[in-house]
């Protein structure tokens, strides 16, 4: 059973005539009648009845549809009230976003929104670390944000949107270079630097190198950008980063992948706040990205 069934089914009770109900809907007569055949076959009861060259229904037929009549109308409803915000979303978005975002997500996603659902939405985009944005997220400096997830974070809900993968970064003269991958106990000497810990971030690399008990790890970067810039200039050094766009800007880094992390290592997050009240542009936007990211 399909909608389309559903509609020349809801048009042949309106009309009672085979002929006149498919020249209405654009169909053959013959489509027409083995749609309804199908749908007989479906259901396992007779829908119509012969009356000359006009139909009526059966008692089973009349049943049916009263339950169709209400669904094919609520349908209908909804379709309207859909271009009826499209119609009308208009208003600005106050957007927060660390760098990762930046390469390859942020802005597709900006312009199929504004493809879709037009120009009058002004989305104003604010850069920041996740302990930033969040706290703005209450502060109500913005009205959604992309950022880590913080589990102690009760009153902001959380959307996975995109995963970044953990990678060692290394200048092109490092000894490490021409590796296809590593492993933790190849680092064990190396002197490392990564994320600070107290973000979301910090705290997730932590947590997994703790097992692994390396001797040179300096925990001490917010960013991508001044970690990929520092073994840019130290050539003797490594950097456990997400492969995002902060490599991307200095041509003689070199990425190696860790056998032990994890592809999806970090994951990015849409976020806002439970209890503010949102409007229904922004509603619009929140059901955009979720959708976006689903496809």
């Amino acid at each position: 059973m399909n909608l389309s069934q559903l509609y020349y089914f809801k048009k042949l009770v309106e009309l009672q005539h085979y002929t006149r109900a498919a020249k209405e809907l654009f169909i053959t007569q013959p489509t027409l009648s083995d749609a309804m055949s199908s749908l007989e076959k479906e259901l396992g009861a007779p829908l119509f009845y012969r009356d000359g060259r006009n139909v009526g229904l059966t008692v089973y037929g009349e049943e049916f549809y009263e339950y169709v009549h209400q669904a094919l109308s609520k349908l209908d409803e909804g379709i309207l009230a859909v271009k009826r915000r499209k119609d009308t979303l208009s208003g600005v978005i106050n957007l927060g976003t660390p760098f990762t975002t930046l390469d390859d997500y942020l802005h597709p996603l900006l312009n199929a929104f504004s493809t879709e659902c037009g120009s009058d939405v002004q989305i104003r985009t604010f850069q920041g670390f996740t302990n930033y944005l969040t706290q703005g997220l209450h502060d109500k400096l913005f009205d959604v944000v992309f950022c880590g997830k913080k589990e102690e974070e009760t009153e902001i809900e959380y959307h996975p949107v995109l995963y970044r993968s953990l990678v060692l970064c290394v200048r092109e003269d490092h000894p490490f270079v021409d590796l296809d991958r590593i492993s933790f106990q190849d680092l064990r000497e190396q002197e490392i630097y990564t994320y600070r810990r107290g973000t979301p971030i910090g705290e997730r690399v932590f947590q997994m190198l703790e097992e692994y008990n390396l001797n040179k790890v300096h925990q001490l970067y917010d960013d991508d950008i001044t970690m990929a810039s520092f073994v840019s200039f130290k050539g003797d050094v490594a950097a456990l980063m997400l492969d995002s766009v902060g490599l991307k800007l200095f041509s003689n880094l070199r990425t190696v992948p860790v056998d032990e992390v994890p592809l999806e290592f970090y994951w990015l997050y849409l976020a806002y706040h439970k209890r503010y009240i949102r409007s229904s542009t922004l509603e619009a936007f929140i059901l955009f990205v979720k959708n976006y990211n689903e496809g």
